[in-house]
């Protein structure tokens, strides 16, 4: 009997040494797994940060004028602008900006460890300048100034402080503000001086209608103001990211409307048959409004 009992408690020792045995080895196992996941997570982290590409994107905000040369001159203080790095290898930087209808691409010098840059556009445009920049990793942001080639022009420096931002088209994005908008208070905040007049926009009325989703009828647009008209052909090209070199649109999107990111020049390729339908019945019912086109630089 006694060696009956002595026989089982035996057993009972090795059952329970070998359940110690297995934890541990679980345990180790476990260990071992987040250790060697560690290390695989701080060595994609090292080649993503030698490498910089982290910094690539759009940076998105406001290009503010900061010098000027005649107080009595009133161009567009503030305009959305896209600074895009396009790519940075070894110490050297490009990209290019896009801001109030101008696309110009940038090349210069890099500091990996201040994560400044200093770019120059080609100097072969009479608002061309170079760009300081520098970078802020932990906020996706990037700030500077750009400082003018030509000294003579209206403005010579800007500012900026810019937050990175995803673009990509979306047919449904529409007016994002529910109250009306009164074209000529803005533009005489904006320190504008236009000849004629647009008349104040619905943004109720504006909002129940998109150019990019709906195929519209003269019953949707009949009734609409100049103003109303011309917002609601120019959504469609804000939605593709169109850089407005028309002021009264431009001033319109780039402080009115969160959404809108300027990333291109030409979007005529971008457009939808629908869209390209509806553009040419709003324009048959803008015809005789008057245009309000500008070539002004930055």
């Amino acid at each position: 009997m006694k060696n009956a009992i002595f026989l089982v408690f035996a057993l009972l020792i090795i059952s329970c040494k070998k359940e110690v045995q297995k934890e541990k080895v679980e345990t180790t196992s476990t260990l071992e797994n987040e250790i060697i996941k560690e290390k695989n997570d701080t060595v994609i982290e090292k080649v993503s940060k030698s490498d910089h590409t982290y910094l690539l994107g759009y940076y998105v905000g406001y290009f503010e004028a900061s010098e000027f040369t005649d107080t009595n001159i009133t161009p567009s203080y503030s305009n959305k602008i896209n600074i895009s790095i396009d790519q940075i290898k070894a110490d050297s930087i490009f990209g290019h900006s896009v801001v109030a209808g101008n696309e110009r691409p940038f090349k210069g010098t890099f500091d990996k460890t201040s994560f400044f840059a200093k770019a120059s556009e080609p100097g072969d445009d009479k608002y061309d300048g170079v760009f300081e920049i520098k970078f802020l990793p932990g906020q996706n942001e990037i700030k500077g100034i750009w400082i003018a080639n030509n000294e003579n022009l209206s403005v010579t420096k800007r500012k900026y402080k810019l937050t990175k931002r995803k673009f990509k088209y979306d047919s449904m994005l529409n007016l994002d503000f529910d109250v009306d908008y009164d074209y000529n208070l803005a533009l005489y905040n904006s320190q504008e001086d236009e000849n004629g007049e647009l008349e104040a926009i619905s943004a109720q009325i504006i909002g129940k209608l998109n150019a990019s989703t709906q195929e519209l009828t003269n019953q949707d647009i009949e009734n609409l103001n100049k103003g109303e008209l011309e917002v609601l052909r120019n959504l469609i090209y804000a939605r593709h990211g169109y850089s407005f070199k028309n002021r009264k649109m431009r001033y319109f999107f780039d402080s009115q409307i969160d959404w809108y990111i300027p990333v291109s020049t030409d979007v005529r390729n971008e457009l939808t048959d629908r869209e390209k339908k509806n553009i040419d019945l709003i324009k048959r019912y803008e015809q005789h409004a008057e245009r309000y086109y500008d070539y002004f630089g930055r």
